[in-house]
């Protein structure tokens, strides 16, 4: 059981759901020192134990640590952790910190909030460093889209991960076209049970995949476009 804050809900998730999204980020990169920044209250702290499973070492950081940026960054090279995962503005305050002095980290993984385009480009010609945007409601089990920092110029969502289908429908749930706005619908092997003892909003929230007959996707709320590339873009909420 997992919380969702944007629903202010419990979730059930199952082990299938938290193993399936392991994939490619975790497989690409060899056996990798990965830092556990995120409290174990936050859905991020998923990701950790996913790194785990997936045979890499897990360093387990102290709050007094985690949550001071000059701090976390001596315990970063003073271990050479290879793998870091936090918030974009958290990234913000460990590059002031020299995060990206040698040693650095070989891969920095952002997620939980909007990466604005002076981090995006500070990241992107970092030359050591292999920076990805992570996005995932936690009814998706944390990550649902992946987007390489090197892939494109701006901030965008990426594509989806490892078992993960995203599909940008209008209202009627049909697929829009590139370039236009619609809603974004996740499913596939990440996708959460639904709301512990709420039916109704599971109802309304985790609804017939019509792409896919007998499964469910997942309504995220969000606004998106797909590129030409076929990337997908973050434009807002739906409900704003």
């Amino acid at each position: 059981v997992v919380v969702s804050h944007g629903a202010i809900a419990s979730l059930l998730a199952s082990h299938r759901s938290a193993t399936g999204p392991i994939g490619a980020t975790e497989r690409e990169h060899g056996r990798s020192r990965v830092a556990l920044t995120a409290s174990l209250c936050f859905d991020a702290s998923w990701d950790g134990l996913l790194w785990l499973i997936a045979g890499h070492e897990l360093h387990l950081i102290g709050d007094e640590v985690r949550r001071d940026a000059a701090a976390l960054v001596r315990h970063i090279e003073a271990e050479s952790v290879d793998v870091v995962e936090v918030t974009p503005s958290y990234a913000e305050q460990l590059l002031d910190e020299g995060l990206l002095d040698a040693p650095a980290p070989r891969v920095v993984l952002l997620g939980g909030e909007a990466v604005g385009q002076s981090l995006w480009d500070r990241l992107r010609e970092a030359p050591a460093t292999t920076a990805h945007n992570l996005y995932g409601p936690t009814e998706s089990t944390v990550d649902a889209l992946t987007q390489p920092f090197t892939a494109t110029g701006r901030p965008t969502l990426g594509r989806s991960v490892l078992g993960t289908r995203a599909h940008v429908l209008d209202e009627y749930l049909a697929p829009v076209p590139a370039g236009v706005p619609g809603e974004l619908y996740l499913a596939g092997a990440g996708l959460a049970r639904g709301y512990l003892g709420r039916p109704a909003l599971t109802a309304e929230r985790f609804v017939a995949d019509p792409y896919a007959p007998g499964e469910r996707m997942y309504r995220t709320g969000d606004l998106v476009r797909r590129t030409r590339d076929g990337d997908l873009e973050y434009l807002g909420r739906t409900d704003q």
